[in-house]
């Protein structure tokens, strides 16, 4: 399975690591936002004002950029920025760098303030600036700032530190309070170590629904008792002019030189990436004489070309600590990892191929590619057509987004709407009465527009929105206030579910009376399969799991563990299910294992708590902000 399979099955769990790291980040290591060069045009567009501080079109794509680089790295280059945005990373981004503003102006209005002294005690102290535990000085430490990506001046990352140290006090002063006590340890090891192995049996009020009927009294009896279970919201009539974005690609054909320098400056979009491993040895020059230290690295050279074991060189002549011992072995290296003279030795270089002597900020290395794959590109006749496609839908998504920024600012009326609309050879459009959660009729399943809608008086104009297939402007026409239907316009809901309630009573019964039985019998199982009832066994599961036949349910796993092994439940009703589970066996929690992870534990659960408590203190703070987001802006920040 590929990475990008992986993140494609596991969504939820993504945005969720993602949100964890960008919160560890905001409250642990670096701020997420970085100063930003003074940058004329769309880059210093503002895509959200958050309190009074902004962030730029730049600021958000150098944050949105890294991190697109960083999932391609990981897959192979499969992830797209298309793929981010339908999981949604790129507005979680976003949403984390507005945490950020939100939180150190919250420092700021509680004093914290962080001092020059502070802020070059924490540099002095990254690991990332020491070697052998001494920094490593002011020239090396300006060299590793200029080799980011992008370069960063001194200044710029100490106002990251600062920012950093601001947030970890902040955090700290809102969250030292928080304690963890001994029993809920015990608790906590307890739920996490604890296992069972259980059989369980579901009846499914589906499976109870034949021969079931709902009399025209059970009818008249639900719906005069449940009336406003079938309650139509209310609804809404819209106006609208789309800017059909299909329709502007369908019409846009580059021509052969466009699709010729579109290949030409992408490149790397069509080479496979590079697979590199090496090896090197170090040899360093301060306080040596230069001259003598490269002799010495070309005899080394041309020692391991002639056919001297490399390994066995770097083992006696290496200056690395690090690599020595593994004969210079570096491992597998990508692009940006190395210093940029070492990266681009090591990756001219073919299969086994020794390098010439490189200087660096490290000393002089002699590089040796031990492993050496990928690298070869597609032709511009395999990629044409791709190269079509996305210069299509480039032009037809730019152009939309002109079109609405230019309408934007001609509309604030209904009848501005339709005149800025015919300007352009558009058409308003008419929608159906669609509700909260509807379709709409033209425009399709956009929750974007139906948020705007509902919250739009007569006569008001909401745009440029995003929709599934361009920006719209949408005005209301009409309001259907909510109200309770008539029997005769929902019998057959009603019907149904009175046909429902009584298949659902009628598994209980059912799951009530096998439970009493199997409760006395000696084998659970061969009771159970004697009466052609089917049994889901599990082998010993911890809390979390799914329980076979039944999946994730919260009350199924409280009464699974509450059990004693032996013991047979009552049935468990799960919404539209009656369950009975029998306990087999039951591992307890070690405590031994208890007291010698005690302190991790507590650790664990104190940063946890911690985070938690500060997370819901920040969305508090951004109450007393102004926020406001610039949709149209976002859009022009995440098209790479």
């Amino acid at each position: 399975m590929t990475t990008l399979d992986r993140m494609r099955r596991h969504r939820g769990w993504l945005k969720w690591t993602l949100a964890l790291a960008g919160f560890a980040l905001l409250v642990l290591g670096f701020p997420l936002i970085q100063p930003q060069p003074e940058t004329p045009g769309a880059l210093t567009d503002v895509i959200a004002q958050v309190g009074d501080q902004e962030i730029t079109i730049g600021e958000f794509r150098s944050v949105y950029l890294a991190q697109l680089n960083q999932y391609r790295a990981q897959s192979g280059g499969e992830i797209t920025p298309e793929i981010l945005q339908s999981m949604g990373i790129d507005r979680q981004l976003l949403q984390q760098m507005i945490d950020e503003y939100a939180a150190l102006q919250e420092a700021e209005r509680l004093g914290v303030v962080v001092t020059d002294a502070e802020i070059r005690e924490r540099i002095l102290s990254l690991p990332l600036f020491q070697q052998n535990g001494v920094f490593i000085g002011e020239e090396a430490y300006m060299q590793m700032l200029r080799v980011q990506q992008p370069p960063m001046t001194p200044a710029d990352f100490e106002e990251q530190v600062r920012r950093s140290l601001m947030l970890e006090r902040l955090q700290a002063a809102v969250t030292d309070w928080i304690t963890v006590a001994d029993e809920d340890l015990q608790k906590e090891h307890e739920a996490r170590n604890e296992r069972v192995r259980l059989s369980a049996i579901s009846f499914r009020a589906d499976d109870f629904r034949e021969g079931i009927e709902a009399t025209e009294d059970d009818v008249d009896a639900l719906y005069a008792q449940n009336a406003n279970d079938y309650l139509v919201p209310e609804k809404r009539r819209l106006q609208f002019v789309l800017i059909d974005v299909p329709a502007l690609q369908d019409a846009f054909n580059p021509s052969v030189a466009e699709v010729q320098a579109y290949y030409d400056n992408n490149t790397g979009r069509y080479t496979q990436p590079t697979n590199l491993r090496t090896s090197h040895i170090l040899l360093r020059t301060e306080g040596k004489d230069e001259a003598a230290v490269l002799a010495q690295a070309q005899e080394l050279a041309t020692q391991a070309r002639e056919g001297a074991d490399f390994a066995e060189l770097a083992r006696q002549y290496s200056e690395d600590e690090g690599t020595k011992e593994a004969g210079g072995d570096l491992g597998p290296i990508e692009r940006g990892q190395m210093v940029p003279e070492f990266e681009g030795a090591a990756f001219a270089l073919a299969q086994d191929e020794v390098s010439d002597p490189v200087s660096s900020m490290f000393g002089i290395h002699v590089i040796k590619a031990t492993e050496k794959s990928g690298g070869e590109s597609q032709t511009i006749d395999e990629v044409r057509e791709s190269i079509v496609q996305l210069l299509k839908q480039e032009s037809a998504q730019a152009r939309a987004e002109a079109l609405a920024q230019a309408m934007a600012a001609e509309i604030t009326t209904p009848e501005e709407m339709t005149v800025a609309a015919q300007r352009r050879g558009l058409e308003a459009q008419e929608s159906g009465f669609a509700g909260p959660g509807e379709p709409i009729l033209g425009l399709g399943f956009s929750p974007e527009v139906t948020t705007q809608a509902f919250q739009l008086a007569e006569g008001e104009v909401a745009g440029p929105i995003t929709t599934p297939t361009g920006p719209a402007f949408v005005t209301v026409t009409d309001v259907q206030d909510p109200y309770v239907p008539p029997l005769d316009e929902v019998e057959a809901r009603v019907r149904d579910d009175v046909i429902r309630r009584k298949a659902f009573v009628a598994a209980q019964e059912r799951a009530n009376a096998v439970a009493a039985q199997l409760k006395e019998a000696e084998d659970f199982t061969a009771a159970a399969e004697a009466d052609e009832l089917t049994v889901n066994s599990s082998e010993l599961i911890a809390r979390g799991a799914a329980v076979p036949g039944v999946g994730l349910n919260a009350s199924v796993e409280a009464m699974a563990f509450s059990m004693d092994a032996g013991e047979t439940s009552d049935p468990v009703l799960t919404g539209n299910s009656a369950v009975i589970l029998h306990v087999h066996e039951r591992q307890e929690a070690d405590p031994v294992d208890f007291a010698a992870t005690r302190e991790t534990l507590r650790d664990e659960l104190m940063a946890l708590r911690q985070n938690q408590f500060f997370v819901a203190y920040i969305e508090k703070a951004k109450t007393r902000l102004a926020i406001d987001i610039d949709m149209a802006a976002f859009a022009q920040a995440i098209a790479v």
